[in-house]
């Protein structure tokens, strides 16, 4: 059996990255994201079943990565207001710098293959992620709400306002950035 070589994989991760995110999912192809990676389709079938395999563990793979950029292993993750500050900011940050990935990510999202990753997986991208939010719920600090809509409430207007500021050639400012943490606090905080 041959060995992984795992840059292989990276490229053929950033290139389904990039044509996914430039064709969509039903106009990429294995030859075009071989093509893009440099590498033969053959090769992409030594690493991956077919495209949709290889698209899940992308999937899984890039979720993982988000997740894990929130906070360093070390991090005190106790229940506080400052707490989810600090994994909001980090959010804001690997979007900023990750946009390609966090676009992938988004397309997935609506994309009728997430619902058999996550009833095939059982997957819990961040579980230290979910641990927070079950004390933060525990301790009263957030609102008893499903895990699901919290996240949404936290991340789902900054996630927003960074796409429309890309699209307008603009950052967001400071001032801006505490707007906006205040007002998703306010929507998840007892």
């Amino acid at each position: 059996m041959r060995i992984k070589d795992e840059d292989k994989v990276t490229r053929i991760y950033r290139a389904a990255i990039k044509v996914v995110n430039n064709d969509g999912f039903q106009g990429s192809s294995m030859s075009k994201i071989a093509k893009e990676a440099d590498v033969s389709a053959a090769t992409i079938y030594l690493y991956f079943e077919n495209k949709d395999d290889m698209i899940k563990k992308l999937f899984i793979h890039l979720k993982a990565r988000m997740g894990h950029s929130y906070f360093r292993e070390d991090s005190d993750l106790s229940p506080s207001k400052g707490t989810f500050r600090t994994i909001w900011l980090n959010h804001y940050q690997y979007i900023i710098e990750n946009m390609e990935e966090y676009n992938f990510l988004e397309n997935f999202s609506n994309c009728p293959l997430i619902g058999h990753i996550e009833k095939e997986n059982n997957h819990d991208y961040c579980p230290a992620f979910e641990n927070l939010f079950e004390q933060s719920k525990a301790a009263k600090l957030i609102q008893p709400l499903h895990n699901d809509i919290i996240y949404s409430l936290l991340f789902a207007p900054i996630s927003q306002m960074v796409k429309k500021s890309k699209s307008l050639g603009a950052t967001l400012s400071t001032n801006e950035l505490i707007q906006i943490f205040e007002a998703s606090w306010k929507a998840v905080s007892i």
